[in-house]
């Protein structure tokens, strides 16, 4: 779904240059390590620059577990204890 914007694809990157001098501002109290720690993690949130992650090779075949998993599964659920009387001691 597109994203309304009054932002130009022109106007962006020096939109995004400010904001980054801003924010790099805002962060100037703390040590060059954590500077780099927070870009780090909005890098990571955000998947810079803005494009789907590669896809994985899956190393197994999926439906092949599913179908070993639903094989172990118990075909009726156990049966459930009848509750214990008030005063009781249980077994």
């Amino acid at each position: 779904m597109p994203v309304e914007s009054w932002i130009t694809p022109e106007e962006a990157p020096a939109l995004a240059a400010a904001a980054i001098a801003e924010i790099d501002a805002a962060l100037s109290t703390l040590s060059e390590a954590q500077r780099e720690a927070f870009w780090t993690s909005v890098r990571k949130c955000y998947n810079t620059p803005y494009n789907d992650p590669p896809p994985r090779k899956r190393t197994f075949a999926v439906s092949a577990v599913i179908a070993a998993c639903r094989a172990r599964l118990p075909v009726t659920p156990a049966p459930v204890p009848a509750p214990m009387q008030a005063g009781t001691e249980a077994a």
